[in-house]
């Protein structure tokens, strides 16, 4: 149940149904559709959730409790859809009772579901009566407020912020208050019982995406996802750039941790109007990370990791307030980041551990965390091998002809086949451009269809003969001097996919697989042996798994043992939010995990050139 002209976006997470909204609620990307479904009356009888319109009979839908539709939901949708019923989760506000129909591609990506976590988190709140002060017990105001929180928070610490405000605190909560603790330190006495609320943030902070996910510590659920495009970016795609900004730009270091920071914010802000949490009761951000993102977010130089033997300057988890970092929570409240393992692998792949639990399986597995700076891990609970490549931004879209992100008017899935060329669009828009997973399908079908040999080259001349060949042939195309495929004629303008594109994707693929090629000699087994490949990130939650196998992306294993696994780092984040325990059992995979060096590798050049082929 929520109030009358809340967003249907709103409606769902309170239900606890996460819909992807990537564009904060701006109604700008069209990513949050929904179908919005006729009222039922008494003749019809019930319909349940899975009703549909009848067909041909689109134009008729019936009006539902809902407001009119919004500029935004009329620019990004024709009439035919709106009269259909469809509307845009972040936009139409709800006046009564309706059923909604949310199709599978409008949620969130899939993610690992999480282990089933207790939650015990380091944030602890307590119920306090204070006996007032008297000429019969007239003892410090500190000492009054220690022997209330003994049999419930002991050995907790009092800070100056909070020592200076007691006076004030005291007689206006009418010494009846709740006592908020995280781990040791004392961080706020509230008004009355508030034991009952309790919030946290587990925070992904990626080089080119920040995700951003609100959890309540006290049931364990998540209430809201929020991703944005890291402000960093303004600043250089790739870690190297960020590095060289950093240490050679004065005030560049400030510069990349403010941006850190207020993406961050940005999305917490959209989390906020969304679920009508208080800022005030969220104590406690859980944040992963490369080794870069981590050393830019607390503000620590990174310059030790551009060069050999690339060392950070912390890999242990750091606390600190939310205030010295500007993390726009309870002021008090505590910032915590999980440990790095050693050079550009960091505590977004602990967490990636930790989520997927390769560090219990009996069996050897492959996490690969997909996106510009690529991590990947191998082995079992009685190993573990991590490494580090620099995929480049290919994956994201970016130094791609026609490349972009996964929003509207993205190519998302590519089929060729009779002849033929489908495709997928996000938003259903009219294609003007091509993202990471359909960049992966459009080399991988033109590879099945014989239009892409094994080095990578566009071969036009074995299209053969025929009416469909003929099709296809008329498909190439230069674009200067570069050989070209056309994916899309509709649109603002053809979209290509050219020769250098797929060279683009050739690096960043050559660079994954020949990372884990040396962690397969290194553990000395055989791809055979690898029982599961587990896809991470926001990449490897959209990617086909058959076409990351057809262009040599990952292991020729069967499909069934290939799994896009999602965000899996910020379901690790979530874990460590919610579980001190499992908080320990995050240092203890970064002390056990053993990194190789692939720079030191003298072999890593041979087998990366290896793997270039198709």
């Amino acid at each position: 149940m929520v109030p009358a002209g809340s967003t249907l976006l709103a409606a769902a997470a309170a239900a606890h149904v996460a819909i992807d909204a990537p564009c904060g609620d701006r109604g700008i990307c069209g990513k949050c559709k929904v179908q919005v479904q006729p009222p039922v009356s008494s003749a019809d009888g019930p319909r349940g959730d899975t009703a549909k319109p009848t067909p041909g009979n689109e134009a008729t839908h019936t009006p539902a409790a809902i407001e009119p539709p919004t500029l935004p939901e009329i620019s990004l949708m024709s009439p035919e859809e709106i009269a259909a019923g469809w509307r845009l989760a972040c936009q139409a506000r709800v006046t009564g009772d309706v059923v909604v129909s949310v199709p599978e591609r409008t949620l969130q990506p899939a993610v690992v579901p999480l282990a089933e976590v207790r939650p015990r988190p380091a944030v602890r709140k307590a119920h306090l009566r204070l006996p007032e002060p008297s000429l019969e017990d007239p003892v410090a105001d500190v000492t009054r407020l220690r022997r209330a929180l003994e049999p419930k928070l002991s050995n907790v610490q009092v800070s100056l912020p909070l020592l200076r405000a007691l006076p004030r605190l005291l007689p206006s909560h009418r010494y009846d208050l709740t006592a908020v603790a995280v781990g040791e330190r004392l961080v706020a006495l509230e008004p009355g019982d508030t034991t009952d609320r309790a919030f946290g943030l587990a925070v992904d902070l990626g080089t080119t995406s920040v995700v951003v996910i609100l959890v309540d510590l006290v049931g364990g659920q998540t209430l809201g996802i929020e991703s944005r495009l890291n402000g960093q970016a303004n600043f250089g795609a790739d870690v190297i750039s960020r590095i060289t900004h950093a240490t050679t730009q004065p005030g560049g270091l400030e510069e990349l941790q403010r941006a850190a920071v207020s993406t961050i914010n940005s999305a917490l802000e959209s989390l906020l109007h969304r679920t009508g949490v208080e800022r005030d009761m969220i104590y406690e951000a859980v944040v992963v990370g490369n080794s870069c993102m981590n050393h830019l977010f607390l503000g620590v130089d990174p310059g030790s990791l551009a060069s050999a033997p690339y060392q950070p300057v912390v890999s242990e988890p750091v606390s600190c307030t939310a205030s010295e970092l500007g993390v726009a929570i309870n002021p008090m409240g505590r910032v915590y980041t999980l440990p790095n393992i050693a050079g550009f692998v960091g505590s977004d792949t602990v967490a990636v551990i930790l989520a997927t639990a390769m560090h219990r399986s009996t069996e050897v597995k492959l996490a690969i965390d997909l996106g510009t700076n690529g991590e990947i891990v191998l082995g079992n609970r009685n190993r573990l091998l991590t490494c580090s490549t620099a995929a480049g931004p290919a994956f994201e879209g970016a130094r791609i002809t026609f490349g972009m992100r996964a929003a509207p008017g993205a190519i998302e899935r590519v089929w060729i086949h009779h002849g033929g060329v489908k495709l997928q669009v996000v938003g259903d828009s009219p294609p003007i451009g091509i993202c990471g997973s359909g960049l992966l399908d459009a080399v991988a079908q033109l590879k099945n269809a014989g239009l892409l040999n094994g080095t990578g080259r566009l071969v036009r001349a074995e299209v053969g003969d025929g009416l469909s060949a003929s099709t296809l042939r008329e498909r190439f195309t230069r674009i200067g001097d570069v050989e070209g495929f056309v994916l899309a004629r509709r649109g603002r303008r053809p979209v290509v996919l050219t020769q250098q594109d797929i060279r683009e994707l050739q690096l960043a693929k050559g660079a994954i697989r020949a990372g884990i090629s040396i962690l397969l000699k290194e553990y000395g087994i055989g791809e055979e042996e690898i029982s599961e490949v587990l896809l991470a990130g926001a990449f490897g939650s959209y990617i086909n798994p058959a076409s990351a196998r057809a262009i040599g992306l990952v292991p020729p294993l069967p499909i069934e043992r290939i799994t896009a696994v999602g965000n899996a780092a910020g379901q690790g984040a979530v874990m460590a939010l919610l579980s001190t325990e499992l908080r320990e059992e995050a240092i203890q995979i970064a002390t056990r995990a053993e990194h190789v060096e692939l720079s030191a590798r003298p072999d890593f050049m041979e087998q990366f050139v290896e793997d270039l082929a198709l």
